[in-house]
This record gives structure tokens, C-alpha cells and sequence, in this order.
């Protein structure tokens, strides 16, 4: 709505041209209302008032600062730039109004930085090749010191050899002199070989350009970016061994507990500073890089925050709300594990960590900005919460009697250990939301033994208005949660239910390993499961990060819509007791009952006959959970199925499921999910499914511009390439991993031919799927699965396109990346 007035104004105006006797005749229905004739000149006046809007605008539309975005193409074609298509409105805006600047600055590094910056908002380092040649220098060259050749001193402001290492003449670290032999004497500077800041020269290299091959060319133009970003979290709870030794306490920066690699924030991207006249080339500690030991180690001053803020990281003790950082030398710190301990005794006091993270893209829980999330509304805060005492998150639950919005204003670790967390109950007809406050990360963590569930209720009833829950912006670990009752609408946006870690086995692995990794304090690193107990009418993911999301005893899902997130699961094995295999887990009771008693396979019905026991039992089950001497009954019968044989017949109830629901629609878009699903009806776009993907109507839906497993049962896939179950896709499918779920540079490798897989597959034996590429097989060209709407693949594109435009002349760019 408008409200400048234009409309009434023209409509008044316009009114009093018409002659008096009209106006006096004009009435409406009731005494005072306007008439149809006063009704007309309104709408005439509305319409006056657009056209006096539009020749306002054209004012500001003749400025690319102030114009509409429908105009941005117009003057960029004024001023004959290629607008890079992929990019938002705002980075096109920047694209047009700095043409004229980048033209003025063609041909010098510093603006093709700062074109990654812009278009792909992205770090890169531009080295030119011909300068790391190793040759002999003749007299057109400039000295390589002035202590020897010149002894005349330098510019005003450089010292020592500061003038040397700006020109390039020396190396910064290892004062290898142009073109000279290599001074190795260096740690730092040796380690950088055949990175962007090697400081040493070489033969040159004839081959084409590639990602490690033919660098050193006159001509070649090595562009290194770093695609994965580094996110900052401030003041999170490190996770301690639990050492009473002093000298053996270790801690990790990672809430979770998790070894991860810390990375050095970007310096240099949302820095106008950086650019322009200010430009130089940036040091490995300004790009979002996975600190080294080394780099630590020459720079710390450069890594470590006094000020107690995600410089790159920090230590401090909090107080009264607010932390100090601790003195790095009282530390030890191992920035490629994330890990630190303290030389001498440790501060008393409650510990937190600064630190940052690398991943892709902004998804899951990681302090980011919720604006990039669909707008939904909330109830106004009612329950602030900080401090990082459970107390306070039972006492804000006990107090839920209708709409409600709790808000958890820190990072901190919320630790459920011997005080349970109560169930959240969600009254009928009201909103219930449980978030975290904008740019925070909080942790919810269980770390008491055995299983533990989180429930939460919905309370039956139809008052009129949706019962809805809303989950946003925390971490949750260590706990499994249940849904129960009645839900409208479930909405669980920038999430993360820790998805687990799978246990990798050391050189000499344990008679008995288990099936996942433990934190550094003990805690198995299980997968956090979403159980649908009750009943979900809608169920939403966006830019989460999950565990499986299944249902339970008898629970019902009628729509799920997940977008942009990751789902998973961690296939484990049978369990292995005196040299044989246990009994089966049984994951949901209700749904092995059930097939048990409907007995529609040859192996249920075996199953039955061969136990009185089982057969008694399932003669007075209805629908729901199981009783315990059912259960017990179940579990013998199928304690001698070959595990492969029971986990395919009764999926549901024993297999290890990324989703399983016997009912309802699920909808994927811009998902990866990493495990088999079992679904009633499934619609996929643009998303990866690593693994058999079981529907039992496989004639409703739509498949289009993904990637699946052979062996799944789809309906007709439009666009879509096969891969074989599990394949060897990502860089990694360790949660907390920078390349956790990010797509192989060789993952079109794995693309099976057509035909490979069932007769479902929907192409022709023979032929190759139209959408023959993972990397850029979506439908706007970008990579598959989660990380699409990062637009790599098309920011790469109109990289290229700007480079041609504005690289030196003669110089062919050879891409390079870091990540």
C-alpha cells in the first residue's frame, strides 16, 4: 500500500472539475457514501496517480544506484557490460555501476580479485606465472637490492627489505630473490610449494593449464578461489576430555566435540578497503583458509583475537554476559584439529571459544543471518533465554499455555545431563516456536548414558486455528525427537538434529568397533532422529542439516517439503556377539507388527507359523505401538533372518532409513540426502539421492534434474542421471568436515550409463540421460543437491566471461581451486 497521497489527491482534484448539479446528484447507498460517479473519479485518480509514479521514477531510473531492477539491463547495455546472469539483483547493480571502474583498471591483478569478489563473491589470488620463472636476469631488470646494487636507500617508509618483497623482487618468508635458487631454510615458506603464495621459481611448464598441471607459462594467469566460506561463532561452549590431570585436559572448539579444522575468516571480500588503491596482494591468514600449524604458528598475532572475537579464534572466560579473552601464551592450540589445552593450570571460570567454521553454504545451524530464510510470522518474544542453563529452558517449556516465541539469545551449550529436558507441549490452535536469536548458534547437547528422547507434544483438537511448531537456529546432539499428538504444521528452518559420525576403523581395529566416533569427552556420535509419533499434516526443512526423519508407532505424515538441506543416515551393521550376529534392531515396532500381521509376504507369513507365541500376540494387536511382550515376541522371530533379507522385507521397521514413512507425499528440492529412503509417494528437483530411493506408488510424481541410485523405483525421471548406491560423490560424509556433503570436482565420474539400473529408471537402454552432469545438471545449470542455489557452476561461467573482458591482453586464465 502507498501511501503518498497521489491518488486522493488527483481523485479531489479531478472531482472538482465536475459541475455542482452532478456532484449533488451523486449518492451512494447509505447517507454519506459515495456515489458511482465519485467512485469512478476515484479510480481515475488511482490511475493518475501510477502514471505520476512512473515519471517520478524516471528521475531515479536514469542513476543505476537508484533505478528499478528491471532497468539495471537497460543502462548495462548502455554502457555494453555482460551482465553475469546468475547473480542476484543487487550484485548486477554492482556488476553495471562499476564497468567504468573495472575498464580504468583492466589488466591489473587487483581488479581481477576484486571481480571474484564481485561476481562470485569469492576470494581469489591472482599470480602471474611469468614472474615465478626461474631465468637469468639481464640489465632492463630492477636490482634485487638496494643494499647491493643501489646504495641508495628506498621510498620514505620502507625498511630492511620491505620495498624488495612489494615489487616481488624477494620472497616475503624465505628471501628467495627473483629467478634465484630456492632458500628453503624457511618452514612457512618451504610448505607453501606449489600453492598461490609459492615464493619459488621453475622451469617452464608447455602443458595446457589445468588444476595442478602446466603453471608456469609466460602467458598463463593462475587464478586460485576459495569456494568454501568461513562463518564465524562467537562465545560457544568448547567441550573438555573430562582429564583429571591438569597437564592431559584437552579441549575442542567445536560444541559437538568434534575434531574439526578452524578456519581464518575472509578479509578481503566485504572490504571496499581491500580494493582500488588499497590493494595488495592478501596473505594466507586474510582468505578463508583451514589454518595450518605452520600458518599458526608464524602468525599468530594475525589468528588470534585479544578481543575475545572470531578474528580467526580465541579463548576467553565469560562473565556477567561478556567474555575476555585469555592470553594466547598460557595456550597450546592444534588449529588443524581444533583442539586446545592450557600450559600450567587452567583459569577458573566458565570457558567459551570464538572460532570459524567451513562450509559451502549457509545451511543447518551456524549463526547465520535468518534473513535469508522465507519470511514466516512468529509470536512476539515471550521467554528470552541465555546463560546456558537448562533450568531456565524447563521453566520457559512449564510456562507454554497458548502462543508463544522462545527465544535463545546466545551460543552457549545447553547441557541435559542429570536434570532431563521437559517435554515442550504445544497447546491446540497456537504457535510454539523455539529459536535462536539472529547470527547465534546455541547447542542443545544430551550427554547422559543410554538413549535419550526429547518430546514434544501437540495437543489434539480443532479450535479453528493451526497448531503449529516452529524449530529454528539450534543445534540439537546426543537425543532422539519425538513428535506426538496432533500438528498442523512443523516448520524446522536452519536446523541442525546432529546426523552422527560413522565410525572409521584405525590400523588395527577393535575385536568389536562400534558403529560411530566419539566426541572428545566420550559421547557416541550418534544420529539425532526426528520420530513421528503423532500426527504431522505439514512438515517443512529449510536450510537444515538432519539426521533420519521417520515414523513411529503408528505415526502419520500427510506432506513433507524439505528445501535446500541434507538428510542422513549412517548404515550400521549387524551387531556381533560371540562370533555371531545379534538380533536386528527393531527401529518401529508398529510397522513390523502390522506387516506381520498382514501377513502379505512369504517371509511374514513364515515368520508367524513358525512361532506360537508371535501368532498369539499379533491376534490382539491393533493399530499403535506394540506391547513389550510383542515386541520381545518379534524380535526372536526374526532373530535367524539373514539381517540383508529382514532390513529389505520390513524396511521400515529394521532398516537404516534417511527417510521412511508408509504414507503421505514428500517433496525434495535442492536436497541431498545420503542414505535409502521408503516413501508413499516422492516428488525430487534438483536434489541427490545417494542411495535406493523404495516408493510404493511409483506412478505418482516427479523426478527431474537429479541424481539416484540405481535400483530405485521413481516415476518416469526427466533429466536425471544414475549412480550406483553409495557412490563415491562428496568430499566428505563426515558431519563437521568442510567438505561435508560438498560435491567431488569428479563426481560426473560416477554417472552410470543409461539403462544401468531398473526398468523404472525412464530411459532408454543404450542411450545416455539428457542431463548427462551432477556438477551442473540442475536446471538452471548449477550443481545438484544442496549446495544449488550457490550457483557455482554459473559464477564460474560469468567469471570466465569477465575475465576475458578484463585480464591483460595475451594472458590465458588457469583456474585453480583452493578448496
Amino acid at each position: 500500500m502507498i501511501n503518498d497521497g497521489y491518488a486522493q489527491f488527483y481523485a479531489d482534484r479531478l472531482w472538482q472539475m465536475v459541475p455542482p448539479i452532478y456532484r449533488t446528484l451523486d449518492e451512494g447507498p447509505t447517507p454519506g457514501s459515495p456515489g458511482p460517479l465519485r467512485e469512478l473519479i476515484n479510480r481515475i485518480g488511482s490511475q493518475a496517480a501510477v502514471v505520476r509514479r512512473s515519471v517520478d521514477r524516471l528521475w531515479e531510473n536514469q542513476s543505476i544506484e537508484t533505478c528499478d531492477d528491471w532497468v539495471i539491463p537497460y543502462i548495462g547495455d548502455l554502457v555494453a557490460t555482460r551482465i553475469v546472469s546468475c547473480l542476484d539483483a543487487p550484485a548486477q547493480r554492482t556488476d553495471v555501476a562499476k564497468t567504468i571502474y573495472y575498464r580504468r583498471h583492466a589488466g591489473t591483478v587487483g581488479v581481477l580479485e576484486e571481480l571474484a569478489a564481485d561476481i562470485a563473491s569469492r576470494d581469489a589470488r591472482v599470480v602471474e606465472f611469468f614472474r615465478r620463472l626461474g631465468r637469468t636476469r639481464h640489465q632492463f631488470d630492477p636490482p634485487l637490492s638496494y643494499q647491493i646494487e643501489n646504495p641508495i636507500t628506498g621510498p620514505q617508509g620502507f625498511t630492511g627489505d620491505a620495498l624488495e618483497v612489494i615489487e616481488g623482487l624477494i620472497g616475503a618468508y624465505s628471501s628467495t630473490p627473483a629467478g634465484g635458487f630456492a632458500d628453503l631454510r624457511n618452514p612457512y615458506a618451504a610448505s607453501n610449494v606449489g600453492s598461490p603464495f609459492d615464493e619459488y621459481f621453475y622451469t617452464a611448464d608447455l602443458r595446457a593449464g589445468g588444476q595442478t598441471l602446466g603453471h608456469f607459462n609466460i602467458r598463463n594467469l593462475g587464478v586460485f578461489i576459495w569456494w568454501l566460506q568461513a562463518f564465524p561463532i562467537s562465545a560457544a561452549t568448547p567441550v573438555s576430555n573430562g582429564a583429571a590431570d591438569p597437564t592431559k585436559l584437552c579441549f575442542t572448539f567445536d560444541p559437538t566435540g568434534r575434531d574439526i579444522p578452524l578456519f581464518a575468516p575472509s578479509q578481503r571480500v566485504n572490504n571496499a578497503k581491500s580494493w582500488g588503491e588499497h590493494w595488495v596482494s592478501p596473505d594466507e591468514w586474510e582468505l578463508p583458509v583451514a589454518i595450518r600449524e605452520i600458518l599458526w604458528k608464524t602468525v599468530p598475532n594475525n589468528l588470534y583475537a585479544t578481543n575475545f572475537a572470531p578474528q580467526a579464534f580465541s579463548v576467553g572466560l565469560l562473565a556477567g554476559g561478556s567474555g575476555g579473552a585469555l592470553p594466547a601464551a598460557g595456550l597450546s592450540i592444534h588449529p588443524h584439529r581444533g583442539r586446545f589445552s592450557f600450559v600450567g593450570m587452567p583459569p577458573v571460570g566458565t570457558l567459551a571459544v570464538c572460532y570459524n567454521f567451513g562450509q559451502l553454504g549457509q545451511v543447518g545451524a551456524g549463526g547465520f543471518d535468518n534473513s535469508i530464510l522465507t519470511s514466516l510470522t512468529l509470536p512476539a518474544v515471550s521467554a528470552p533465554i541465555a546463560g546456558g542453563k537448562v533450568a531456565d529452558l524447563n521453566t520457559a517449556f512449564a510456562a507454554v499455555s497458548s502462543s508463544a516465541n522462545i527465544e535463545i539469545r546466545d551460543s552457549l551449550t545447553y547441557t541435559v545431563n542429570a536434570a532431563a529436558l521437559n517435554p515442550l507441549n504445544v497447546p491446540a490452535g497456537a504457535t510454539v516456536a523455539l529459536c535462536a536469536q539472529n547470527e547465534q548458534r546455541p547447542v542443545i547437547r544430551w550427554t547422559a548414558p543410554g538413549t535419550q528422547t526429547w518430546t514434544i507434544q501437540g495437543a489434539p483438537g480443532n479450535v479453528g486455528t493451526p497448531t503449529v511448531l516452529v524449530l529454528e537456529g539450534f543445534l540439537a546432539q546426543g537425543a532422539d525427537i519425538v513428535l506426538q499428538g496432533n500438528f498442523d504444521s512443523v516448520y524446522l528452518r536452519m536446523m541442525t538434529l546432529d546426523p552422527g559420525t560413522a565410525y572409521v576403523p584405525p590400523a588395527n581395529p577393535p575385536a568389536n568397533p562400534p558403529f560411530f566416533q566419539t566426541a572428545i569427552d566420550g559421547l557416541l556420535l550418534k544420529p539425532t532422529t526426528l520420530w513421528i509419533e503423532g500426527t504431522v499434516t505439514n512438515l517443512y526443512l529449510e536450510r537444515c542439516i538432519t539426521g533420519p526423519i521417520r515414523i513411529a508407532n503408528g505415526g502419520a505424515l500427510e506432506q513433507m517439503t524439505a528445501t535446500d538441506s541434507i538428510i542422513q543416515s549412517i548404515p550400521t551393521p549387524p551387531v556381533v556377539i560371540g562370533g555371531q550376529a545379534g538380533p536386528l534392531p527393531v527401529l518401529d515396532g508398529a510397522s513390523l507388527a502390522r506387516a506381520l500381521k498382514q501377513g502379505k509376504t512369504p517371509l511374514a507369513k513364515n515368520l508367524v507359523a513358525g512361532s506360537k507365541a508371535l501368532e498369539t500376540e499379533l491376534a490382539g494387536y491393533a493399530f499403535g505401538a506394540p506391547s513389550q511382550e510383542l515386541r520381545q515376541a518379534m524380535s526372536e522371530a526374526i532373530r535367524n533372518v539373514p539381517s540383508a533379507q529382514a532390513r529389505t522385507t520390513f524396511p521400515l521397521a529394521l532398516a537404516d532409513l534417511a527417510l521412511g514413512f508408509d504414507d503421505g507425499t514428500v517433496s525434495l528440492s535442492r536436497c541431498t540426502v545420503m542414505g535409502p529412503t521408503v516413501t508413499h509417494r516422492i516428488s525430487v528437483s534438483e536434489s541427490v539421492l545417494d542411495d535406493v530411493a523404495t516408493v510404493d506408488d511409483p506412478q505418482t510424481g516427479c523426478v527431474r534434474f537429479s541424481a539416484y541410485a540405481t535400483g530405485s523405483t521413481l516415476h518416469q525421471p526427466y533429466r536425471c542421471v544414475q549412480v550406483a548406491p553409495r557412490a563415491s560423490l562428496f568430499v566428505s560424509r563426515s558431519f563437521g568436515q568442510p567438505g561435508y556433503a560438498q560435491l567431488r570436482s569428479d563426481a560426473d565420474s560416477q554417472i552410470l550409463p543409461a539403462g544401468s539400473g531398473t526398468a523404472n529408471c525412464g530411459c532408454p537402454s543404450g542411450t545416455v540421460a539428457d542431463a548427462a552432469s551432477i556438477l551442473t545438471g540442475a536446471q538452471n545449470g548449477s550443481e545438484m543437491g544442496v549446495y544449488c542455489s550457490e550457483n557455482i557452476p554459473l559464477k564460474r561461467r560469468g567469471l570466465a566471461l569477465k575475465y576475458e573482458e578484463y585480464a591483460p591482453i595475451g594472458q590465458l586464465p588457469v583456474w585453480i581451486d583452493e578448496d
